[in-house]
């Protein structure tokens, strides 16, 4: 149960973290998200 929960809160952020590289409009904000959906894989 615990594990399920874990897993689609990390997929849920990696997707969002995803979305967030393509649509930022600041290089730097993108860059950051990418950071982020890199250590979240």
């Amino acid at each position: 149960m615990i594990a399920a929960l874990a897993f689609y809160a990390f997929a849920a952020v990696l997707i969002g973290s995803a979305v967030m590289v393509v649509t930022s409009r600041n290089p730097v904000h993108s860059v950051l998200f990418l950071i982020l959906a890199f250590f979240n894989a």
